[in-house]
């Protein structure tokens, strides 16, 4: 029990902070935060994902923390075989962000159905990254640091 509570709460934080970070940082950009969670739905509805209204975006947002629920999951079960993960859990958090910002632009979204949108640039490129590593990837470990043992 403990170490699923670990991951649900990891996941949790993990997931909270980064859509409010997108949904903080897209608003500068002009772009809604039901289309946000829109765009998150369009990865298994395709284009439909955007006419879906607020069904999509409720979809959207539960992808959203199923996926960092599943990252979570990933590193808890990591740091039980590889205790470096909580005995350094701001490095290797940080570590275990970048790479999730890798995967998640490089692997899953482009095998996924969500429709092209206007490529990130500049400091949201920045922010993109900030956010996995800082805002995903440390709380996780931090989280399994806490709780996990």
């Amino acid at each position: 029990m403990r170490t699923l509570a670990t991951i649900l709460i990891g996941g949790s934080i993990a997931g909270t902070l980064d859509i409010l970070y997108a949904i903080s940082a897209y608003s500068l950009r002009g772009v809604k935060p039901m289309v946000i969670l829109q765009s998150v739905a369009s990865g298994v509805q395709g284009a439909q994902a955007y006419s879906g209204g607020g069904t999509s975006a409720a979809l959207g947002l539960g992808l959203h923390f199923f996926m960092t629920t599943l990252m979570a999951l990933i590193y808890v079960l990591a740091a039980q075989v590889f205790p470096i993960l909580t005995t350094r859990p701001v490095m290797t958090g940080a570590a275990y962000g970048v790479l999730l910002y890798l995967v998640m632009n490089y692997v899953v979204v482009p095998l996924s159905l969500a429709v092209p949108g206007r490529p990130p640039e500049g400091w949201y490129i920045l922010g993109a990254l900030f956010a996995h590593l800082c805002l995903v990837g440390v709380p996780i470990a931090l989280t399994a640091a806490k709780f996990g043992k």
